[in-house]
């Protein structure tokens, strides 16, 4: 009897040594009595004893309570009793159970039994995350996905499609039995008979569109599609799946867009200039009267044509990339003058405003053209500049002749000349001055708008061209009763620029700040380097500039309120001509104004630095272009003149 005692627990005592489960034997203050082969392994064999360890230091998640062992579980979805394994890298998950049992000495001891169930618990992760994806995606896509089992008749669906119906909580809710009450009445049979037709077999899938009630009163439009997923071994349906969308914006777009077109055939077909709608192909869809006027056609003959094609001319092909650098671009419109070949040979200059029309779908993207025959104006225009070039160049020789005749006039006389002679003598010269000033404007401006406006970029001190041109127009501001203040480096500064054009640009931007100088005030010269670059700023105080103004202050022959400018002489060109001179000097120019205190004009040109060499650190006496209008007295330490 002792021998089969003996073998029974030999054969016990085996079967738990190879079990593929991690075993522990606990007494009741945590010690480990035993453990099996398994159990080494689940710890990684990084114990080379466990018998009289604490089972807390071998498992953490384990700790004893009351005489007995407690297990702090993981909480991982619907697993009981997970604990946490060893691990080198990855993480490793047990399945702990515990079972207790006494001895023949009657004490209590706790059989701990562990399982390792790692890849369990990662494959229920990985359908967590991918459910999870799943449902965002649907969510965030506002697509519902219905299944419906067609032997119970019951249906089930995600949390998206509820929300369609604007039901938030879908517990315990069957979705076939909501759809049925929520179909508006006149869309139901078609819909079901579309189902029937997917369910039997004869098409593939069913597709419908139909009126659904959300909350109480809403109805809206809905698209589904329908599969069969699952038939039984005599091939009958047995489950279903669908995808349902909310399509209400787009049949109200849908229906806006047909509204629109209606109203836009009248619009175009009324159009006093030419005006059509294209594809963005360049196809005519639609084209008014005026069209075939302007493109030399006889009625109904541009339909379906290509315009950039018309007449198998290319004069408009490059239209085409107009359209598509406007399609890809963050613009809406685009403003372009071609010229256009009429069948008959005759050649005309067209303005052409293209916009585009942008629904949902890309494919239905429209231009909207409008188009007007500008040959006339070209014409006008190309008169007017011949005709200013003309008179300026004829009036610039007498005008050199009277000027330099009323000086050797003035000399001849002398200072013994009655008072009235030497006062029509004097009015004589400066308007003679003046008038030889405006002709050399026109003649710049002509320059400017034929395209042939250029200087000569050289190296130059930029600190001696702002001294002479200070220097050089002390008469005029002394007529004003304005004096000037010019704070600048003593030391050279070389700078890219046309050293002629230069002057030309700081003699307007001084001439303007006298002029509208308060009088006895002071006009400030700040000159200095800014990072990489030379800065000249002009600040006088005065009347300043309105914000109106400034939108149009560089455009040509642009002047303030009548009422204000009336009582100061000038072109309105200086400022546009100083514009493309400072611009074409590869520099920038601009402005700060606060109305009634003061205004700052301000020029940046780039400096000459040597081959390689990066730019100067800035010194400390360097200004910055201001940002802002300022009231502020800026700092007068220079010399006046």
């Amino acid at each position: 009897m002792c021998t089969e005692h003996h073998d029974a627990e030999a054969m016990f005592q085996s079967i738990v040594d190879n079990s593929p489960f991690g075993v522990w034997v606990v007494d009741q203050d945590g010690l480990v009595v035993f453990s099996n082969r398994s159990a080494e392994a689940l710890l990684l064999h990084r114990w080379t004893k466990t018998t009289g360890a604490q089972i807390a230091e071998l498992l953490p998640a384990l700790s004893v309570s009351n005489g007995g062992l407690t297990i702090t579980d993981l909480k991982i979805g619907d697993f009981e009793n997970i604990i946490s394994l060893p691990s080198d890298d990855d993480a490793r998950y047990g399945e702990v159970n515990l079972s207790q049992f006494k001895d023949a000495e009657g004490r209590p001891f706790t059989i701990v039994n562990v399982n390792e169930i790692t890849s369990r618990v990662k494959s229920w992760y990985a359908l967590r995350d991918q459910e999870e994806r799943w449902n965002l995606a649907l969510e965030g896509s506002q697509i519902g996905v219905f299944e419906s089992d067609l032997r119970t008749g019951a249906g089930r669906a995600s949390d998206a499609w509820y929300q369609l119906l604007g039901i938030c909580d879908a517990n315990g809710k069957d979705s076939d039995r909501e759809w049925r009450e929520r179909i508006h009445p006149d869309d139901r049979e078609e819909v079901e008979a579309l189902d029937a037709e997917c369910i039997a077999g004869r098409v593939e899938r069913s597709e419908a569109k139909f009126r659904m009630r959300v909350g109480d009163n809403d109805w809206r439009w809905m698209r589904s599609i329908l599969r069969v997923t699952e038939r039984d071994e005599q091939g009958d349906p047995v489950r279903v799946l669908g995808t349902m969308i909310d399509t209400t914006p787009l049949e109200t777009a849908l229906a806006l867009a047909e509204a629109r077109r209606a109203g836009l055939e009248v619009l175009v077909s009324n159009a006093p200039v030419a005006m059509a709608v294209m594809s963005l192909d360049g196809t005519f869809l639609l084209l008014n009267d005026p069209c075939y006027s302007l493109f030399g056609y006889a009625a109904g003959q541009l339909e379906r044509k290509n315009l950039w094609q018309l007449s198998g001319q290319k004069t408009l092909e490059n239209l085409k990339a107009e359209v598509e650098a406007l399609f890809n671009g963050d613009s809406s419109i685009s403003r372009v003058e071609e010229k256009y070949v009429r069948p008959n040979g005759e050649v005309i200059d067209i303005a052409i405003r293209i916009s585009i029309y942008r629904p949902e779908r890309v494919s239905d993207s429209r231009l909207i053209v409008q188009m007007v025959d500008i040959t006339e104006t070209k014409r006008l225009e190309a008169l007017k500049n011949d005709f200013v070039a003309t008179v300026s160049h004829e009036l610039r020789t007498p005008l050199a002749s009277v000027h330099g005749a009323l000086r050797l006039l003035a000399g001849v006389i002398g200072e013994g000349a009655p008072e009235q002679v030497d006062k029509l003598l004097g009015m004589a010269s400066r308007n003679s001055e003046r008038l030889t000033q405006v002709v050399n404007d026109l003649l710049d401006f002509q320059k400017l708008t034929a395209g042939h406006f250029s200087v000569e970029i050289t190296q130059v001190d930029a600190v001696d061209i702002v001294q002479q041109t200070v220097v050089d127009n002390e008469p005029f501001a002394n007529k004003f009763s304005v004096s000037v203040l010019v704070d600048a480096p003593e030391h050279p500064v070389i700078i890219h620029a046309d050293a002629q054009r230069l002057k030309q640009v700081l003699t307007n931007l001084l001439s303007n700040a006298a002029k509208f100088s308060d009088c006895g005030t002071t006009v400030d010269v700040k000159a200095g380097i800014d990072e990489e670059a030379f800065l000249i700023s002009v600040t006088n105080r005065g009347r300043g500039i309105s914000p109106e103004f400034g939108k149009r202050l560089f455009e040509p022959f642009s002047q303030q309120a009548e009422h204000l400018t009336r009582d100061r002489e000038g072109t309105g060109l200086g400022l546009a001509i100083s514009k493309e001179l400072v611009e074409n000097m590869g520099g920038a120019i601009g402005y700060s104004s606060q109305i009634n205190v003061q205004t700052t004009f301000w020029v940046r040109l780039p400096l000459a630095l040597p081959t390689g060499a990066s730019a100067r650190p800035r010194p400390s006496g360097s200004i910055e272009a201001p940002s802002s209008p300022t009231s502020s007295s800026p700092e007068r330490n220079g010399t006046t003149y």
